[in-house]
C-alpha cells in the first residue's frame, strides 16, 4: 500500500487505508476515530491584556506563546489510533496571574467527559472566562486558588 507525501512533508493516508482503520476501530473500540486533521485555534479577546499559554500532550510540548489582544495561536494534529489524544493548555494573563489549565482537546476514547470538539476547536479567552466554539466553558481562577487542569462543563 502506497503512502503519499502531502503538503509540508505530512504523510497522507490513502482512502482505503483510512476506511480500514475506521472499521478496525469500530470492531475494537466500538467507535471510530476520524481520519482527519484536528485544528485548535486560541484567540485573545481581552483588550489591553497579554495572554500567555503553554499547550502540550503526553507526546508533544508546543512551548510557551504570548498573544496580544486579538492575536491567535493555532496547532494541528491527528488523533491517535486509540482515540486517546489529549491536549491541555495552561493560561495566564496580565490581570489573571493564577494559572488555569484547560483540556482543549480530548479524543473519543475518554469516558470521563465529552469529546468537546471534533475537527475544529476554536477557543476564545475573555476577561471573564473561556469559550469553545461560542459556548462558555470555564472561568478564570480567583487569586490563590488551585491551578489543576479543569474539564470544561
Amino acid at each position: 500500500m502506497a503512502v503519499h507525501q502531502g503538503i509540508n512533508g505530512k504523510v497522507i493516508m490513502p482512502l482505503r487505508t483510512c476506511v480500514f482503520v475506521v472499521l478496525m476501530q469500530l470492531l475494537v473500540m466500538g467507535k471510530p476515530v476520524i481520519c482527519q486533521e484536528t485544528n485548535v485555534l486560541i484567540s485573545n479577546a481581552m483588550p489591553g491584556e497579554v495572554l500567555t499559554l503553554h499547550c502540550h500532550s503526553r507526546d508533544n510540548d508546543l512551548g510557551v506563546h504570548t498573544l496580544a489582544y486579538l492575536a491567535t495561536y493555532q496547532f494541528n494534529f491527528e488523533v491517535n489510533f486509540w482515540g486517546t489524544t489529549l491536549f491541555t493548555c495552561d493560561f495566564t494573563a496580565t490581570n489573571h496571574p493564577t494559572s488555569l489549565g484547560l483540556i482543549v482537546f480530548q479524543g473519543p476514547s475518554y469516558q470521563h467527559g465529552p469529546w468537546i470538539c471534533v475537527n475544529q476547536c476554536n477557543w476564545s479567552a475573555y476577561e471573564y472566562g473561556f469559550y469553545l466554539n461560542g459556548r462558555y466553558q470555564a472561568s478564570w481562577p480567583k487569586l490563590g486558588t488551585d491551578t489543576n487542569v479543569s474539564t470544561p462543563t
